[in-house]
Protein backbone atom coordinates (compact mmCIF):
# COMPACT_ATOMS: atom_id res chain seq x y z
CA UNK A 1 0.00 0.00 0.00
CA UNK A 2 2.79 2.42 0.96
CA UNK A 3 4.52 1.67 -2.33
CA UNK A 4 1.30 2.38 -4.27
CA UNK A 5 0.75 5.68 -2.43
CA UNK A 6 4.35 6.60 -3.14
CA UNK A 7 3.64 6.32 -6.85
CA UNK A 8 0.60 8.58 -6.50
CA UNK A 9 2.22 11.08 -4.12
CA UNK A 10 6.02 11.02 -4.51
CA UNK A 11 8.22 12.63 -1.87
CA UNK A 12 9.75 14.84 -4.56
CA UNK A 13 7.49 16.77 -6.93
CA UNK A 14 8.82 16.46 -10.49
CA UNK A 15 7.51 19.94 -11.27
CA UNK A 16 9.28 21.47 -8.28
CA UNK A 17 12.44 19.71 -9.40
CA UNK A 18 11.88 21.06 -12.92
CA UNK A 19 11.62 24.58 -11.49
CA UNK A 20 14.76 23.99 -9.44
CA UNK A 21 16.51 22.88 -12.64
CA UNK A 22 15.28 26.03 -14.43
CA UNK A 23 16.66 28.23 -11.64
CA UNK A 24 20.07 26.65 -12.08
CA UNK A 25 19.88 27.35 -15.81
CA UNK A 26 19.03 30.97 -15.01
CA UNK A 27 22.01 31.22 -12.65
CA UNK A 28 24.23 29.91 -15.45
CA UNK A 29 22.79 32.46 -17.89
CA UNK A 30 23.55 35.30 -15.47
CA UNK A 31 27.23 34.73 -16.25
CA UNK A 32 26.86 35.56 -19.96
CA UNK A 33 27.18 39.35 -19.76
CA UNK A 34 29.84 39.14 -17.06
CA UNK A 35 31.87 36.75 -19.22
CA UNK A 36 31.50 38.90 -22.36
CA UNK A 37 32.63 42.02 -20.49
CA UNK A 38 35.70 40.24 -19.11
CA UNK A 39 36.47 38.68 -22.49
CA UNK A 40 36.37 42.02 -24.33
CA UNK A 41 38.72 43.47 -21.69
CA UNK A 42 41.11 40.60 -22.49
CA UNK A 43 40.57 39.11 -19.02
CA UNK A 44 40.36 35.38 -18.36
CA UNK A 45 36.90 33.82 -18.02
CA UNK A 46 38.24 30.47 -16.80
CA UNK A 47 36.71 31.04 -13.35
CA UNK A 48 33.26 31.54 -14.87
CA UNK A 49 33.68 28.49 -17.11
CA UNK A 50 34.50 26.43 -14.01
CA UNK A 51 31.40 27.81 -12.27
CA UNK A 52 29.35 26.75 -15.29
CA UNK A 53 30.74 23.22 -15.02
CA UNK A 54 29.58 23.04 -11.39
CA UNK A 55 26.14 24.40 -12.23
CA UNK A 56 25.82 21.95 -15.10
CA UNK A 57 26.75 19.06 -12.79
CA UNK A 58 24.06 20.16 -10.31
CA UNK A 59 21.53 20.46 -13.14
CA UNK A 60 22.42 16.95 -14.35
CA UNK A 61 21.78 15.55 -10.86
CA UNK A 62 18.34 17.16 -10.78
CA UNK A 63 17.64 15.88 -14.29
CA UNK A 64 18.33 12.32 -13.15
CA UNK A 65 16.06 12.76 -10.12
CA UNK A 66 13.24 14.11 -12.32
CA UNK A 67 13.45 11.14 -14.67
CA UNK A 68 13.52 8.67 -11.78
CA UNK A 69 10.52 10.23 -10.03
CA UNK A 70 8.49 10.70 -13.19
CA UNK A 71 9.09 7.17 -14.43
CA UNK A 72 7.51 5.77 -11.25
CA UNK A 73 4.41 7.97 -11.15
CA UNK A 74 1.04 6.34 -11.82
CA UNK A 75 -0.85 9.61 -12.02
CA UNK A 76 0.33 12.70 -13.93
CA UNK A 77 -1.34 16.03 -14.69
CA UNK A 78 -0.26 15.99 -18.34
CA UNK A 79 1.64 13.83 -20.80
CA UNK A 80 5.02 12.67 -19.46
CA UNK A 81 6.57 13.45 -22.82
CA UNK A 82 5.73 17.14 -22.40
CA UNK A 83 7.65 17.43 -19.14
CA UNK A 84 10.63 15.54 -20.56
CA UNK A 85 10.64 17.79 -23.63
CA UNK A 86 10.68 20.85 -21.37
CA UNK A 87 13.53 19.31 -19.40
CA UNK A 88 15.41 18.61 -22.64
CA UNK A 89 15.09 22.24 -23.76
CA UNK A 90 16.16 23.58 -20.37
CA UNK A 91 19.16 21.27 -20.52
CA UNK A 92 19.96 22.53 -24.03
CA UNK A 93 19.99 26.11 -22.71
CA UNK A 94 22.64 25.42 -20.08
CA UNK A 95 24.62 23.39 -22.63
CA UNK A 96 24.66 26.37 -25.01
CA UNK A 97 25.76 28.73 -22.22
CA UNK A 98 28.48 26.31 -21.19
CA UNK A 99 29.70 26.05 -24.80
CA UNK A 100 29.67 29.84 -25.06
CA UNK A 101 31.88 30.33 -22.02
CA UNK A 102 34.29 27.64 -23.15
CA UNK A 103 34.50 29.38 -26.52
CA UNK A 104 35.37 32.63 -24.72
CA UNK A 105 38.28 30.80 -23.06
CA UNK A 106 40.06 29.81 -26.25
CA UNK A 107 40.37 32.98 -28.34
CA UNK A 108 41.45 36.61 -28.15
CA UNK A 109 40.98 39.43 -30.66
CA UNK A 110 44.22 41.07 -31.75
CA UNK A 111 42.62 44.51 -31.53
CA UNK A 112 39.45 45.93 -29.96
CA UNK A 113 36.21 45.42 -31.86
CA UNK A 114 34.31 48.44 -33.20
CA UNK A 115 31.92 49.84 -30.59
CA UNK A 116 28.91 49.43 -32.88
CA UNK A 117 29.65 45.69 -32.96
CA UNK A 118 30.14 45.23 -29.21
CA UNK A 119 26.99 47.27 -28.47
CA UNK A 120 24.90 44.93 -30.63
CA UNK A 121 26.59 41.87 -29.14
CA UNK A 122 25.78 43.03 -25.61
CA UNK A 123 22.21 43.87 -26.58
CA UNK A 124 21.77 40.38 -28.01
CA UNK A 125 23.21 38.84 -24.84
CA UNK A 126 20.76 40.87 -22.73
CA UNK A 127 17.86 39.63 -24.86
CA UNK A 128 19.03 36.06 -24.38
CA UNK A 129 19.15 36.52 -20.62
CA UNK A 130 15.62 37.97 -20.74
CA UNK A 131 14.39 34.94 -22.72
CA UNK A 132 15.85 32.62 -20.08
CA UNK A 133 14.30 34.68 -17.30
CA UNK A 134 10.90 34.35 -19.01
CA UNK A 135 11.52 30.61 -19.34
CA UNK A 136 11.97 30.31 -15.57
CA UNK A 137 8.85 32.38 -14.96
CA UNK A 138 6.91 30.10 -17.33
CA UNK A 139 7.98 26.97 -15.45
CA UNK A 140 7.02 28.65 -12.18
CA UNK A 141 3.62 29.49 -13.66
CA UNK A 142 3.23 25.85 -14.70
CA UNK A 143 3.93 24.77 -11.14
CA UNK A 144 1.35 27.27 -9.85
CA UNK A 145 -1.12 26.07 -12.49
CA UNK A 146 -0.88 22.45 -11.36
CA UNK A 147 -1.05 23.40 -7.67
CA UNK A 148 -4.20 25.44 -8.41
CA UNK A 149 -5.76 22.48 -10.29
CA UNK A 150 -5.51 24.36 -13.59
CA UNK A 151 -7.19 27.56 -12.41
CA UNK A 152 -8.34 29.76 -15.30
CA UNK A 153 -6.82 32.82 -13.60
CA UNK A 154 -3.38 31.23 -13.44
CA UNK A 155 -3.79 29.90 -16.99
CA UNK A 156 -4.51 33.45 -18.19
CA UNK A 157 -1.38 34.71 -16.45
CA UNK A 158 0.66 32.02 -18.16
CA UNK A 159 -0.83 32.92 -21.54
CA UNK A 160 0.10 36.59 -21.05
CA UNK A 161 3.65 35.59 -20.15
CA UNK A 162 3.91 33.36 -23.23
CA UNK A 163 2.84 36.27 -25.45
CA UNK A 164 5.58 38.37 -23.87
CA UNK A 165 8.07 35.61 -24.71
CA UNK A 166 6.93 35.55 -28.33
CA UNK A 167 7.51 39.30 -28.56
CA UNK A 168 10.98 38.89 -27.07
CA UNK A 169 11.70 36.09 -29.56
CA UNK A 170 11.22 38.45 -32.50
CA UNK A 171 13.59 40.91 -30.82
CA UNK A 172 16.26 38.22 -30.43
CA UNK A 173 15.96 37.25 -34.10
CA UNK A 174 16.16 40.89 -35.15
CA UNK A 175 19.31 41.52 -33.10
CA UNK A 176 20.95 38.32 -34.31
CA UNK A 177 20.39 39.44 -37.90
CA UNK A 178 21.61 42.96 -37.13
CA UNK A 179 24.79 41.56 -35.59
CA UNK A 180 25.44 39.35 -38.63
CA UNK A 181 24.97 42.32 -40.97
CA UNK A 182 27.39 44.47 -38.97
CA UNK A 183 30.00 41.71 -38.82
CA UNK A 184 29.95 41.16 -42.58
CA UNK A 185 29.84 44.90 -43.30
CA UNK A 186 33.23 45.05 -41.57
CA UNK A 187 34.72 42.20 -43.57
CA UNK A 188 37.53 44.48 -44.79
CA UNK A 189 38.35 45.50 -41.21
CA UNK A 190 38.00 42.25 -39.28
CA UNK A 191 40.26 39.25 -39.60
CA UNK A 192 38.45 36.30 -41.27
CA UNK A 193 38.91 34.21 -38.11
CA UNK A 194 37.33 37.03 -36.07
CA UNK A 195 34.29 36.91 -38.36
CA UNK A 196 33.96 33.14 -37.96
CA UNK A 197 34.37 33.45 -34.19
CA UNK A 198 31.72 36.17 -33.85
CA UNK A 199 29.34 34.13 -35.98
CA UNK A 200 29.85 31.18 -33.63
CA UNK A 201 29.20 33.36 -30.56
CA UNK A 202 25.98 34.67 -32.10
CA UNK A 203 24.82 31.14 -32.95
CA UNK A 204 25.35 29.94 -29.37
CA UNK A 205 23.50 32.94 -27.95
CA UNK A 206 20.53 32.48 -30.27
CA UNK A 207 20.52 28.71 -29.63
CA UNK A 208 20.16 29.35 -25.89
CA UNK A 209 17.31 31.80 -26.54
CA UNK A 210 15.56 29.43 -28.96
CA UNK A 211 15.49 26.58 -26.45
CA UNK A 212 14.31 28.92 -23.67
CA UNK A 213 11.49 30.12 -25.92
CA UNK A 214 10.60 26.48 -26.71
CA UNK A 215 10.04 25.88 -22.99
CA UNK A 216 7.69 28.85 -22.69
CA UNK A 217 5.75 27.70 -25.77
CA UNK A 218 5.38 24.14 -24.47
CA UNK A 219 4.15 25.44 -21.13
CA UNK A 220 1.62 27.61 -22.95
CA UNK A 221 0.30 24.60 -24.88
CA UNK A 222 -0.08 22.65 -21.64
CA UNK A 223 -1.94 25.56 -20.02
CA UNK A 224 -4.32 25.75 -22.98
CA UNK A 225 -5.03 22.00 -23.13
Amino acid sequence: MARFLGKLFPQESPLKLLYEHARLVEKAAEQILIALEKFLRNESVEDLAQLLDKLEDEADEIKIRIREVYSKLKFVYFDRVDLLLILHDQDAVIDAVDDLLKLLCIYRFDKPLPKELTDTLFELAERVQDAIKFMVESVHELLKLVESSFSQVVASEENALAQKVESDESGTDRLSLALAKKVFSLKNVLHPVDIMYLEKLARLLTRAADHAENVAEKVRMIAKS
